[in-house]
């Protein structure tokens, strides 16, 4: 089949089929169609995996680690690890201590052990903790308020991370300085 004319009928609602065993199917002018799946029908795909967590031989929860495979909100590729105990639930602090090591707000001064990282001088301070004695507001606190540990955390997982007043600030501005 060729096509002879294509005529603009402006912009029209379209639906993505699903056809049970399927993946085309012919349509009752003999054209044939694919289906476009899930994948590029969705806004968001994000695909968790998990591990277990033990003591020992006891499972005592699930690292979960979600994979964002397409978003239009969170950057492609990203992962997000959240812990989740049997007895606490949701651990607060889980993923942190391995995105602050990333950025430079927390360094390992020895295999298994944290310290803060001064912002000004950029050294280690503070006492040498294990993982677990991480977990808390007290080792948080001081990251959250004395760094820009959030404005690293926003460029790491935020899509077009500038604003949009700003943007068009500076562009009547270029506008302006030409007319």
């Amino acid at each position: 089949m060729k096509i002879k004319n294509i005529t603009s009928v402006g912009r029209k609602k379209v639906y993505d089929l699903s056809v049970e065993d399927a993946e085309h199917y012919v349509l009752e002018n003999g054209v044939v169609t694919h289906n476009t799946g899930i994948m590029y029908s969705s806004d968001n795909v994000w695909i968790i995996g998990r591990r277990q967590e033990k003591e020992g031989k006891e499972i005592i929860g699930y690292e979960f680690i979600i994979n964002i495979e397409k978003s239009r909100f969170v950057k492609e590729k990203s992962k997000i690890p959240i812990a989740v105990s049997y007895d606490g639930g949701i651990m607060r602090w889980s993923g942190l201590l391995e995105l602050a090591t990333e950025g430079g707000f927390v360094g390992k001064p020895n295999m298994g052990f944290y310290q803060h990282i001064d912002p000004e001088t950029g050294e280690m301070i503070g006492p040498k903790l294990r993982a677990k004695a991480t977990m808390n507001k007290e080792f948080w606190e001081p990251v959250f308020e004395k760094t820009d540990f959030r404005e690293f955390l926003k460029k790491k997982y935020t899509l077009g991370y500038q604003t949009m007043m700003s943007q068009d600030e500076d562009n009547i501005e270029e506008t302006e300085e030409k007319v």
